[in-house]
């Protein structure tokens, strides 16, 4: 109810109660009904606060507690709407079950579908087949029902052609009508529908609709429309981008920016930016079922009562929104109600107030005191109006986290924000009883007792505390949180509020400044100690040289010296490098540069601290490993340089470049952890590999890229062909840092069939790159490259971004039902938001996940097995394929591959090749058997022969792909082989 409509029944209150000289009031009689009260169970499909949901609960709740001998009323919200999900479905059906396995139903009502199919389904089991009145839905929907028996409802007719109809009675120079509805399941369905309808209506009209564009987007653009425009706005969750929008501030915020009218089809648009139209009322819709429903409780049978259809629309119109757009209520269509006109007494009670003007001039008075009433409310609500705006915008602003207790009944509420950081569900960890203090970390429960007490009891203005929550993943999260208490007249408590920052990150660069300053603190005393000790030596300098020199050794020992593993540092070397060279110009040496594989993986999971240990006990393994002829270096980061001085040949450095890699295959034991690494090395001779140490610096460099090339774990002695392969790499990296930006990466698609159909099942992206500078370089050239300076990232996201936007816009041009299959990298799937990145592409192009294949080869996963399962399970579980690729080619035991969370085997082309040898071909055989066994797909590679597919059909292998079909296709060209093969 609007403020006008509330200063309206205040007066007349006052008024009557200046007329009237006394009220009188007779009690009813009591009911004397013996019988219990009959329970009616409301199912809502959305979320309270949801504005449809809450007009609809509003009007059952007004009639049933009207109706004789009134019922129990008890309310679910499904929250489909926010959370549409098997997860969710099973919750509620559990949720409900428990709740009302002693509670006897004798009627359920249901707001919307998916109220309605849950009750359907579960009302036999749970729900004692009690009879259903459903509102909310349309007639499609009732249409799909069949006959389920004992129901009837209300239909939820959604009629635009009205509204449009209105609107060019209004304005008949109307061209274009801008619809608005989002991309939920619901909101594309209604959009459809309405376009339809329009469509049917008035061919000429132009329709845009405004699906595709963020919420900014929308502003922009509907604030910039002509004159022979109008919007349309159905219901509207989120935009394009997938972010939640709240219904009422974004439609007044629409209708404040619009520079056309804003037509809607429902009526909780009104007094929030809607001009007005045809509109559906969820208010009458619930009201209109509650009295099917009363009927039903009275005796009489769901099934005889029709169902009731298009009883819940309004022509309505807001009178601020006509003058806003100049427009007369005369223009207006006959029978239209205007909300919001201006209140005119005169009018309204003309022969009231002409037979009692003499009487009562003390109205006057009244009046004046009344419009002063009025004139400051309206200052009041602006005030609030403004100060809501502020405490929203703050809010959101500041992710922060909002929190409330409720003194009364101890109740708390928590904001959005906390839930999204910490990974919960609402209600999952009991936190509006507080459960959440459950979550506080152990070590902070006493000071945020300690601090809470202290505010509550009046020791400190405010309550301020910073402790740890542990979030759903088992992390803790540090939250600053501040938050005052409210108490009423009497001293006693109301209400406790504050906010929840986030602070993990401050919290660790604190921890790290701490430890930096230690450091620096020790550093500094290190400094006075030896700035006191070399005063002391300079003073007795005289008569004690030895002293002095001393001091100094100590200073030669910090500046070439590693402090972290106390081996000699790159200074040292290059000194010792020059020095043997100087001193040996015919003699033999060998330069070892060290590379441990992977360390960036265990700084990143175990925390620097556990690799600067690593780091140590390397060092002391070299040592070990060493004699007398090993000079032993820590050259920086992750980096050990060994001089294998005096060698008698080539057989003696090979030698001892077999016992460093047998030597790191025994594990580091590093406090309770056993760690397996492995090392990749460079051997440069001197003086063959060069002159200088500079020079056999770099070429040892290179040979150690190379060993890691070959692939990691071992050693590679530098060859002159080596410096050629450094520069062409150095050369296409370059390339490939530019690659993105430029445009010059393209994907084709090779066609994948069903062997049993001989239906495209869909198409597998490969990647191809066209540089400016290099031509066409090929995908095994550039990958591996890409992979070692992780570029391989921004190209696996825009290859699966390109990818799922390709197969989503064809689908939609041929009516098709194809998949994509994407190939991904062992870099990307140790990301630790890989699965975030992959189900944020899905939604931002709108791809359903079963329309989705990831390709993942069969070392990735025996290299990272733990790191990496986790990540495809719950991919798997969205309904995304995981496919093995190049299976039969690695090493995975079958115990093994029952472990993977796959859904596809993919035969390498190796073993179609040569299909014609018995061996190969009872083998390739083995593999389909095997994975149909486990439930698998199977898919063959490189088929290129009639006799191939042949073979394959008879092994009943599920899908092909290879040159017989197609050779990969440019992507502008594929809808139309697509085309070309189904007219074939």
């Amino acid at each position: 109810m609007d403020l006008k409509q509330t200063d309206l029944k205040v007066f007349k209150s006052l008024l009557l109660l200046m007329l009237l000289c006394g009220i009188f009031y007779q009690p009813a009689q009591a009911s004397a009904d013996e019988l219990p009260p009959k329970n009616v169970l409301v199912l809502h499909s959305y979320h309270k606060g949801f504005a449809w949901t809450d007009e609809q609960g509003a009007g059952i709740e007004q009639t049933l507690k009207s109706a004789p001998g009134q019922p129990l009323i008890y309310s679910e919200y499904m929250d489909w709407k926010r959370y549409p999900d098997q997860e969710n479905l099973d919750h509620f059906y559990q949720t409900i079950k428990l709740k009302y396995q002693s509670v006897h139903i004798d009627a359920i009502m249901t707001t919307d579908d998916a109220a309605l199919s849950f009750a359907i389904k579960y009302r036999g089991e749970i729900l004692d087949n009690a009879p259903i009145i459903f509102s909310g839905i349309n007639e499609l929907g009732v249409e799909s029902l069949g006959e389920p028996g004992n129901i009837t409802g209300v239909i939820e007719k959604i009629s635009p052609a009205r509204t449009i109809q209105m609107a060019l009675e209004i304005n008949p120079e109307i061209k274009n009508v801008y619809i608005l509805y989002d991309n939920t399941e619901s909101g594309l369905s209604t959009g459809q529908m309405v376009m339809e309808q329009i469509s049917a209506l008035e061919p000429t009209l132009q329709l845009h609709a405004l699906n595709r564009l963020s919420k900014q987007e929308i502003i922009d653009q509907v604030s910039a429309l002509s004159s022979d425009s109008i919007v349309l706005m159905t219901t509207y969750y989120s935009d394009s981008t997938g972010r939640t929008v709240e219904f009422d501030q974004f439609s007044s915020e629409l209708g404040e920016r619009s520079s056309v009218p804003v037509y809607h089809i429902y009526d909780f648009g009104l007094n929030h930016g809607a001009f007005g139209g045809s509109l559906i009322s969820g208010l009458i819709q619930g009201q209109t079922a509650a009295g099917l429903a009363v009927r039903i409780l009275e005796g009489e049978q769901a099934d005889q009562i029709p169902v009731v259809n298009n009883s819940s629309v309004r022509s309505v119109f807001d009178y601020n929104e006509l003058q806003r757009f100049g427009v007369s209520v005369k223009k207006l269509p006959e029978g239209s109600e205007v909300i919001n006109k201006p209140f005119s007494f005169y009018d309204t009670y003309k022969g009231l107030v002409l037979s009692i003007i003499a009487a009562f001039a003390v109205l006057v008075s009244f009046i004046l005191i009344l419009l002063f009433y009025v004139q400051l409310v309206k200052k009041i609500r602006s005030n609030l109006e403004k100060s809501n705006e502020r405490f929203a915008l703050a809010t959101y602003g500041s992710d922060a986290v909002i929190w409330d207790l409720d003194m009364s009944n101890m109740v708390y509420y928590f904001s959005d924000s906390w839930y999204e950081l910490l990974g919960y569900e609402r209600d999952e960890v009991n936190e509006a009883h507080g459960g959440w203090r459950d979550l506080i970390h152990p070590e902070d429960v006493e000071e945020e007792s300690r601090q809470r007490t202290n505010h509550l009891e009046g020791r400190t203005s405010y309550y301020y505390c910073e402790f740890r929550l542990r979030g759903k993943s088992g992390e803790y999260k540090w939250f600053q949180t501040r938050g005052k208490v409210l108490r009423n007249a009497e001293g006693r408590f109301v209400r406790f509020a504050g906010s929840m920052v986030d602070v993990t990150d401050r919290k660790g660069y604190e921890s790290k400044l701490q430890m930096s300053y230690q450091e620096l603190e020790s550093t500094y005393e290190e400094l006075t100690a030896l700035q006191d000790e070399l005063l002391e030596q300079y003073n007795k300098v005289v008569e004690n040289q030895s002293l002095l020199q001393t001091s100094e050794e100590k200073y030669r020992q910090l500046a070439y010296n590693d402090v972290l593993s106390g081996l000699p540092n790159r200074l040292s070397l290059a000194e010792a490098l020059e020095l043997f060279i100087k001193e040996n110009a015919g003699g033999h040496a060998a330069l070892f540069f060290l590379d441990i594989d992977n360390f960036k993986y265990i700084n990143d999971t175990l925390g620097h601290t556990f690799g600067d240990e690593l780091l140590v006990k390397v060092g002391e393994r070299l040592l070990q490993l060493g004699d007398e002829r090993s000079r032993h270096f820590r050259f920086g980061g992750d980096e050990f340089v060994i001089l294998f001085q005096d060698n008698r040949g080539f057989s003696e450095v090979i030698a001892y470049a077999e016992s460093l890699v047998q030597g790191f295959k025994e594990p580091f034991e590093l406090h309770a952890s056993i760690v397996h690494i492995s090392t990749s090395i460079g051997i440069a001779q001197y003086p063959e590999n060069g002159v200088n140490a500079e020079e056999l610096l770099k070429n040892a460099d290179i040979a150690m890229y190379k060993a890691k090339e070959a692939g990691k774990g071992t050693y590679v002695i530098y060859g002159r062909d080596m410096q050629q392969h450094f520069d062409e790499r150095m050369v296409i990296e370059s390339h490939l840092r530019s690659a993105i930006t430029n445009q010059e990466l393209a994907l084709h698609y090779q066609p994948l069939v069903d062997t049993a159909s001989g239906e495209i099942w869909g198409f597998e992206a490969l990647i191809r790159w066209n540089s400016p500078a290099l031509g066409f370089v090929s995908p095994l050239s550039f990958i591996k490259i890409a992979e070692d300076c992780r570029l391989i990232v921004p190209i696996g996201e825009w290859v699966l971004r390109t990818a799922c936007r390709f197969i989503k816009e064809l689908n939609s041009q041929s009516q098709g039902r194809y998949h994509i299959s994407v190939n991904i990298s062992v870099i990307q799937l140790m990301l630790e938001d890989f699965t975030d990145m992959v189900l944020g592409i899905l939604q931002e192009t709108g791809l359903a996940p079963q329309y989705l294949e990831l390709e993942i080869t069969e070392s990735i996963f025996m290299e990272s097995f733990e790191a990496i399962s986790s990540k495809l399970e719950a991919l798997k579980k969205k309904g995304i394929g995981i496919a093995l690729d190049d299976f039969g080619t690695g090493y995975s035991s079958l115990s093994y591959l029952k472990q993977l969370p796959i859904t596809t085997l993919k035969i390498d082309k190796s073993f179609i090749d040569s299909i014609d040898t018995p061996n190969n071909m009872s083998l390739a055989r083995s593999i389909v058997t095997i994975g149909h066994d486990m439930g698998l797909g199977v898919t063959a590679e490189g088929v290129e022969t009639p006799e191939q597919l042949a073979f394959l059909e008879r092994t009943r292998c599920d899908k092909i792909q290879g040159y017989f079909i197609s050779r990969p296709i440019p992507q502008k060209d594929v809808a139309d082989w697509v085309k070309e093969r189904r007219v074939g």
